[in-house]
């Protein structure tokens, strides 16, 4: 699941949702025996839209950089050494451990420092600067065709929980110190996958289980050594420019205007029984500018414009800052007179941001390569390898190793994965073809081996996760003609109206069997255009639909590739992520009315009066 950062958003991948359905009864009165019933006249089904693309792909240009670029090996921390000499001491003894030996292990450290700096209309409400140190250490006993991962369907006893776990680790190079701490969660980590692996033991004496692929599988070592990376700003100019900023953002309509910063240092050592020694340091910026109203019916709105780099100084000057509040502003006050509008179900032109979620809500997360195995997922694409699942003008995949596209740092930007394999692209969807799968160490039949996007929250489990996922058009139309395509397609099929979505703020998805194969994308700013060419703002809606419908629906794509940078949230907790795609035209896609709360607007009027958008004072 994807968010912003002004609101978190959660992927439903487990918990209980219960759904009620009403069964509506009616009585009609019968019609006189003497007058038959009239049949009742059947609507004539819209004829086959004519489609017309031209051979134009969409507009890409990017930028790689390569997983060994940067390597230093003068710029070694004797921490790895530290971590490499106890993880084949640690070895040594657990691979002949009784009753179970364990086969694989690694480590890793990871140090964070965070920066925050946020502020509301004018002044500053948070202010933080905070380093830690993590360890984490992963024990698989048994052997990668089944060891202590395996999957247990009905678990009652927590075996397939992914632990969530944040040990902290000694600072410094001090080698006893790390030593110790090693030592000490090794022996934990040993003993949780020991008992973990005897209940895969007994539940494969007792169950008709599926023989498929193994659990695991073994890549070749990697050394990288990465020169450790530098912070550099000015806390009282970023101070000082944070509450300007809110100060001017808490204008219009908005009672609450608000901008913040987030700078992030992060410097991680990881090693593994196999010889791979990383060491990899960057750094991370952001600039956010959020605005909010509650309006007259009780619906929270809000609107955020933000920019990534790789440092603070990457981000944008005070002049485009200027443009993000007064974008945000506008869009606010605009949907504050915007109607909330009832379900729908109709054509609609959804353009790149938006495109973007779409794709990692509604495909995305069902071609991440466990979701392939596991008994309890939808396994949605599962058999369609090889098979079109979309317009054969559509190409898909998954690069963590580009760093900027169109000009836009890419915020799933990584060199290797959390399981120590290179990043690399994963073709996913060629010429509308189903060609492969994001994949970790979880090999699934067919694919065996990793592609690098074995992807965790520190202290969690790996699972293969997306990294910068780009959805390319080989033929596409220009704006103007797929709006037109979208008003003759309102009128072939007797729509009032269509709907295009030019922002989406996230969404979710559900890929268990014991839940609908269903996903929701939550749109910020989504038009009505009418046969006439006028569009309205409306408000209070939501995408929803099934996968397949959803992505059988595709008719034309737009030239532009757009991008929206986020966090996307699954079993393996938070990681960064982007998603990269044209404009497309949709023949059917359904909404839905959007959950609001029954409060409302403020008794009391602001403390202080503003000029609103049309020059009146509230």
């Amino acid at each position: 699941m994807l968010h912003r950062s002004d609101a978190v958003r959660r992927r439903l991948g487990g918990g209980l949702v219960v759904a009620f359905a009403a069964l509506l009864i009616t009585a009609c009165p019968s019609p006189p025996a003497h007058r038959p019933t009239p049949p009742t006249p059947q609507a004539k089904p819209p004829s086959k839209p004519e489609i017309t693309l031209e051979d134009v792909p969409s507009e890409l240009k990017s930028e790689k950089i390569g997983p060994m670029d940067g390597n230093d090996p003068s710029a070694r921390s004797p921490i790895l050494d530290v971590m490499a000499t106890e993880n084949e001491r640690s070895m040594s003894k657990l691979r002949t451990a009784k009753p179970f030996p364990a086969y694989y292990m690694e480590y890793a450290i990871h140090q964070q420092r965070l920066v925050a700096i946020e502020a509301e209309g004018g002044a500053l409400v948070n202010t933080s600067d905070n380093t830690d140190r993590y360890m984490d250490v992963e024990v698989r006993v048994g052997s990668p065709a089944l060891d202590n991962r395996h999957t247990i369907p009905d678990d009652t006893r927590g075996v397939n929980d992914t632990l969530s776990r944040q040990v902290y680790a000694p600072f410094g190079e001090d080698k006893e110190a790390l030593e110790n701490a090693l030592w000490v969660e090794t022996d934990r980590r040993y003993r949780e996958a020991a008992q973990q692996f005897f209940y895969v033991k007994q539940d494969r004496k007792l169950s008709s289980a599926e023989k498929g692929a193994p659990d695991f599988v073994h890549e070749k070592k990697e050394v990288y050594v990465e020169k450790r990376a530098t912070l550099a700003f000015d806390k009282d100019a970023w101070t000082k420019r944070i509450k300007e900023c809110s100060k001017k953002a808490l204008r219009g309509y908005a009672t609450r205007g608000s901008c913040s910063v987030l700078f992030e240092l992060n410097t991680m050592w990881f090693v593994n029984s196999e010889g791979t020694q990383l060491q990899l340091s960057w750094t991370s910026a952001r600039i956010g500018v959020s605005v909010g109203v509650k309006a007259d019916d009780g619906q929270s709105l809000s609107r955020l414009e933000q920019r990534f780099a790789r440092n603070p100084d990457g981000l944008p000057g005070d002049d485009v800052v200027d443009k993000m509040i007064e974008k945000a502003s506008t869009d606010l006050d605009a949907l504050y007179k915007a109607p909330r509008v009832d379900p729908y179900v109709g054509p609609a032109i959804l353009e790149g941001r938006a495109t973007g979620v779409f794709f990692h809500e509604v495909f995305g997360h069902r071609i991440e390569g466990h979701r392939q195995k596991e008994r309890t997922s939808g396994r949605t694409f599962t058999a369609a390898v090889g098979k079109e699942i979309m317009p054969d003008w559509i190409n898909i995949y998954d690069d963590p190793t580009l760093n900027t596209l169109n000009g836009v740092v890419l915020n799933g930007f990584y060199r290797f994965d959390d399981e120590g394999v290179r990043a690399q692209r994963a073709s996913l969807v060629r010429k509308g073809v189903l060609e492969g799968f994001d994949m970790g160490r979880n090999p699934i039949p067919g694919f065996l081996h990793s592609n690098g996007h074995g992807r965790k929250q520190l202290g969690r489990t790996t699972v293969s996760r997306q990294g910068n996922l780009v959805v390319e058009a080989t033929k596409s139309v220009t704006d103007e003609k797929l709006h037109q395509m979208l008003l003759d397609e309102i009128k072939r099929q007797h729509k009032p109206f269509g709907l295009i979505f030019t922002d989406i703020q996230g969404g979710f998805t559900l890929t268990t069997t014991d839940l609908p194969q269903s996903f929701k994308v939550e749109p910020v700013m989504a038009y009505r255009l009418y046969p006439d060419g006028h569009k309205q703002l409306v408000r209070g809606i939501d995408i929803v639909g099934t996968p397949l419908t959803a992505l059988g629906n595709i008719l034309a794509a737009g030239r532009k590739v757009e991008t929206f940078n986020g966090m996307c949230g699954a079993e393996s907790g938070w990681v960064p992520v982007s998603a990269s795609a044209p404009a497309l035209l949709i023949k059917t896609l359904e909404t839905e009315r959007k959950a609001a709360p029954m409060d409302r607007q403020p008794i009391l009027p602001p403390p202080s009066v503003r000029q609103d958008v049309g020059g009146g004072a509230r």
